[in-house]
């Protein structure tokens, strides 16, 4: 991920609700920017700019350079992302300033590669985790982690824990919650089950000799009678 995209605001005094849906209207997004040692600014960006950049940086918690007018540019990361339920666009940004040279926590978006060794067999790829939640230097955290589930076969599932990560990455977990699974379809299970259910008798048949038949002893027990 690191910080490839440098993001321009202006500080902005305007406040609350009419003043937030004025610079909607304007094609502007309201942010605000916070730090430890800084105080809260709110701020306005250009809509289309900073999508652009979102976009490129696969969204949410992301990593940028923040330029503020008047100010010097610095890192930070895109802890929140507010997005309107009915128009599905941006409506408002959290900015936390970050050090460079001390480790962040930031959420990364998991790709599955290859094909999984039970798909061959019929099986279906089911992801589970699309994010996985890493700690490492800002200019270590990638815009995306690979998890390759070649080797999965029939009904195995590949955990966080399992997940090689880049170098200088840790992950942050407190589940070790499953990223893909190779589920067995119905139909496929419902075959293998016939055909272990029809297995056992004909083994059963192969090791017990078959029983001789009854001898006719009520006829011959007639025959006596005479």
């Amino acid at each position: 991920m690191g910080l490839n995209s440098t993001i321009t605001a202006k500080p902005r005094s305007d406040l609350g609700k009419n003043a937030t849906r004025r610079l909607r209207a304007a094609g502007q997004l309201p942010a605000v920017f916070y730090g430890r040692h800084d105080q809260t600014q709110a701020l306005t960006l250009d809509y289309i700019e900073f999508k652009n950049a979102y976009t490129r940086t696969d969204g949410a918690k992301a990593l940028f350079t923040l330029a503020i007018d008047g100010q010097e540019p610095r890192p930070v990361l895109l802890k929140d992302a507010q997005i309107d339920p009915l128009s599905r666009r941006l409506a408002h940004l959290d900015f936390q300033k970050i050090d460079p040279d001390q480790p962040i926590a930031a959420l990364v978006p998991l790709n599955l590669t290859g094909k999984a060794a039970g798909v061959e067999k019929g099986g279906q790829l089911q992801q589970g985790e699309r994010e996985i939640r890493v700690s490492g230097l800002p200019k270590d955290i990638p815009p995306a982690i690979d998890a390759d589930v070649s080797s999965l076969s029939l009904g195995q599932t590949m955990h966080l824990s399992q997940v090689k990560l880049p170098e200088g990455l840790t992950l942050v977990k407190t589940v070790d919650l499953p990223v893909a699974v190779v589920a067995v379809p119905k139909g496929l299970k419902a075959e293998a089950e016939e055909i272990a259910k029809g297995a056992v008798p004909a083994a059963a048949a192969v090791a017990t000799p078959a029983k001789a038949a009854p001898a006719k002893a009520s006829k011959d027990k007639g025959d006596k009678r005479k």
